[in-house]
């Protein structure tokens, strides 16, 4: 009798088990353990404007409203404060001051370091190409580079921000009495930045550019320096051009409610350019030659209908008809604040975009 073995199906192998990815959160800890020290330089920096910003707050408590209500006020139009609320005063500019060179420093700051130490040091010291041999994706090493510095320098400079704006409104009281009403300029670069938000899009921008800037250059002085320069001709751009981008607005010196020989803008206003209409409608620039002909500033009490019918007297022998002003009225701050981080925001996300665009073509 015979026997018919039949052979038994080969097993199949199990198929590989993919190789386990290597965890984004385990490469946000080897990027902040590379740059731990710059993470520590940064929470004090931080840690020292805020403690300005509070001390210039408190500054401003209980005893300067004591010594605010007790203020005598002068028979004049200016009044009279104790000596001691000008002290107070003092005290207080200068801890508000200080504290506003931390805001508008902060984004050169960071751009600096972005440049010189997150990517150009890691190209030029070949690190970055041993991490991308260790199971690291390049756009993975990328990501990590941009997030954790993005987020620690817009945590940072809010809370800047924040405490500046409580300590500026803290000191509106005083204010008005020390400067006798007057108010700071709203178009001003100091009270501009750090009363609105474009400093958190400028530092987000200094981050980007920096990093793109790393992977081009790859040389970690070059890049500082460049990086340094385009934030300070960026910066110096948007305070020189900033009344662009947003429409003026226009004012008639004849056409008003009550005709005036000014050119000049009210209280809150930020005047940019004025001159005089010609017959056909034009607006040409003009020296104000016919200001000889009225006396005083075209309010004087018994005399200001008078002078202002001689200044526009001449100003139409002159052959002129009107006069003429454009400016931002004080409600053109946030549209001014919104165009102008929408631009920074802009050219953050073409950096971005860009470094990884460049990243690609250098790792494929």
């Amino acid at each position: 009798m015979t026997t018919t073995l039949t052979p038994r199906p080969a097993t199949p192998a199990p198929a590989p088990a993919p190789a386990p990815a290597k965890a984004f959160g385990g490469l946000l800890r080897t990027v902040l353990r590379l740059h731990r020290w710059a993470l520590w330089l940064w929470v004090a920096y931080v840690v020292l404007g805020a403690g300005l910003l509070l001390w210039a707050w408190g500054t401003m408590g209980d005893d300067a409203r004591a010594l605010l209500a007790a203020c005598e006020p002068g028979r004049g139009s200016h009044p009279r404060c104790p000596e001691a609320l000008q002290d107070v005063w003092t005290t207080y500019d200068v801890l508000l001051r200080l504290g506003l060179f931390a805001v508008l420093a902060a984004p050169f700051l960071v751009g600096a370091w972005a440049a010189a130490s997150l990517t150009a040091r890691e190209m030029e010291t070949g690190t970055a190409d041993l991490a991308w041999t260790q199971s690291v994706p390049p756009a993975r090493w990328l990501t990590a580079k941009l997030a954790l510095p993005a987020v620690a320098a817009t945590a940072g400079i809010t809370l800047l921000l924040a405490l500046y704006r409580l300590a500026h409104a803290a000191g509106a009281d005083v204010r008005h009495v020390t400067w006798y009403g007057a108010a700071p300029q709203w178009w001003g670069e100091d009270f501009f930045t750090a009363m609105g938000v474009i400093a958190v899009p400028r530092v987000l921008c200094a981050v980007a550019v920096g990093v793109l800037l790393g992977l081009l250059l790859k040389r970690t002085l070059a890049s500082l320096g460049t990086g340094v320069l385009l934030m300070a001709a960026a910066a110096v751009k948007f305070a020189v051009g900033r009344y662009q981008l947003w429409p003026s607005e226009i004012r008639h010196g004849y056409e008003a409610d009550a005709p005036s020989p000014r050119w000049d803008t009210n209280a809150g206003e930020w005047p940019l350019d004025s001159g005089a209409v010609t017959g056909s409608g034009e607006h040409v620039g003009y020296d104000y030659d016919c200001l000889d002909a009225v006396s005083g500033d075209g309010r004087r009490p018994g005399g200001a209908d008078a002078d202002v019918d001689a200044f526009y007297a001449c100003l139409r022998a002159d052959g002129y008809t009107d006069v003429w002003v454009t400016y931002h009225p004080e409600d053109h701050f946030w549209p001014l604040q919104l165009v102008e981080s929408g631009i920074w925001l802009a050219v953050a996300a073409l950096a971005v975009f860009l470094s990884y665009r460049v990243l690609r073509r250098r790792t494929a």
